[in-house]
């Protein structure tokens, strides 16, 4: 039996992504009012207007979800 490497063409390069944008550290403070399944509604809802924005252009999910998650942490860290 013989395994098979993948081709060249059908393996794509992985996108780097900084450290810092891998780990976003949100306080139990910050999302006290709303329940987890809230916060994520809220994020993805943001994260899809951020790319309706751009037209859908570009693979940017991770920065747009990333960016989403701040924005709505910062928004439920003023209600406190």
């Amino acid at each position: 039996m013989t395994l098979k490497t993948p081709s060249p063409k059908k393996t794509a390069a992985k996108k780097k992504i900084p450290a810092a944008k891998l780990t976003t550290v949100t306080s139990k403070k910050n999302t006290a009012s709303v329940s987890y399944n809230q916060r994520h509604r809220m994020i993805a809802t943001a994260a899809y207007l951020l790319a309706e924005q751009r037209n859908f252009q570009g693979d940017q999910a991770i920065d747009d979800w990333l960016q989403a998650e701040t924005e709505v942490d910062a928004r439920l860290k003023q209600k406190h």
